[in-house]
């Protein structure tokens, strides 16, 4: 498919051009990384030389790529600036380093080069990660997850993530000839090039072993048919918030075309917010409970109807560097006005932090 992606899926599938586009938010998982535990292949851990849990070469590659798409749809046709102008585009990372170089590279491609051929990254917003709780998962509190320690017979306060991997794997893992603790490992490498996995891994990492990321990173996020106020409300409740507040000032636009708001705010982040999100918003089935792909964004667009004069949202996912721009429906029979989207996903926002409290262990 290409002609750069069927030009970014048509101008990133835009509404009616006489609608204007008011402003674009941006949720993306941080670009291809080496797997969080062990490795795949004999050769993985020459490839991924960075080391677990790191970016690698082919996940800049990648992110670059997945950078070039949004440039097409946003910048190309005049939108945003090539020459980034600070007052229009706003970047934010999770300060984990996957996530920060990934911010470097997708918008290490948006922009057009100084005189001498230098690039122009413009500057990436971020907390110390152990501070951050809008782009960064907090998963280590001992309250949030009563549901999870029912369904899987948990009795140990400590951990429970990890323990509910084990008894998920237990549970829900079969692909034959597939070591269940190399899960994370073979959907991980399957991207990268460089990398050759046996026929039986190969062909796990593409379905099951996608599907069964979906069904833990769900259970994390508090999404979906894991669904727990608590856990969704830490992992994605302040980034909702910010959301909300983004597009309520686009609908307050007062000048046309808008100059009073960021054109684009991105959001580095990583697959549990991202979920999470999706859960919010009424979009959660766009994954078709399969893990969101590596560089995988739900782009929020923020349009002004010239007809009414009233603001809606729109949302589209584009599913890692290599798919289209594809609509979520999120419109479909439903009223998608900024009001509406508001009150929809009001209930999850929040404004601090939610502490975490102690459990006494049985």
């Amino acid at each position: 498919m290409s002609f750069r992606l069927i030009l970014a899926s048509l101008a990133a599938a835009s509404a009616a051009s006489k609608d204007e586009l008011l402003s674009v938010n941006i949720v993306i998982r941080h670009g291809d990384r080496a797997p969080s535990f062990g490795w795949a292949t004999d050769d993985s851990e020459d490839v991924f030389f960075r080391g677990h849990d790191e970016l690698s070469d082919s996940g800049i590659d990648h992110v670059y790529e997945q950078g070039s798409h949004f440039r097409i749809a946003y910048f190309d046709n005049e939108i945003v600036d090539r020459r980034f102008l600070p007052h229009e585009v706003y970047v934010r990372s999770s300060a984990v380093n996957r996530c920060l170089m990934s911010a470097a590279s997708f918008t290490r491609s948006l922009f057009y080069n100084t005189s001498k051929k230098n690039p122009v990254i413009p500057p990436i917003y971020s907390n110390d990660k152990d501070n951050d709780y809008m782009l960064q998962p907090h998963l280590d509190c001992q309250d949030g997850w009563e549901d999870v320690k029912s369904k899987f017979n948990l009795t140990d306060p400590d951990d429970v993530p990890l323990q509910a991997a084990a008894a998920l794997l237990k549970t829900d893992w079969d692909c034959q000839y597939v070591p269940g603790k190399l899960f994370d490992a073979i959907v991980a490498e399957l991207p990268n090039e460089l990398i050759h996995m046996r026929t039986a891994y190969k062909d796990c990492a593409k379905v099951k072993g996608k599907k069964f990321m979906y069904k833990y990173i769900e259970l994390l996020a508090g999404a979906g048919s894991n669904f727990n106020e608590l856990r969704i409300k830490r992992n994605a409740g302040l980034l909702t918030n910010e959301l909300l507040k983004n597009f309520a000032e686009a609908d307050k636009c007062t000048t046309a075309p808008c100059s009073e708001v960021p054109k684009m705010r991105i959001y580095y982040t990583h697959d549990v917010t991202e979920l999470a999100i999706a859960h919010i918003f009424g979009v959660l089935p766009v994954f078709n409970y399969t893990t969101p792909a590596f560089s995988s964004a739900l782009v929020f667009e923020t349009y002004r109807n010239t007809t009414n004069q009233g603001s809606y949202v729109q949302i589209l996912l584009k599913n890692g560097e290599k798919p289209l721009f594809e609509p979520t429906n999120n419109c479909y029979k439903k009223d998608c006005s900024v009001a509406a989207v508001t009150k929809a996903a009001k209930p999850f926002a929040i404004t601090e932090s939610i502490p975490c409290k102690k459990v006494q262990p049985n």
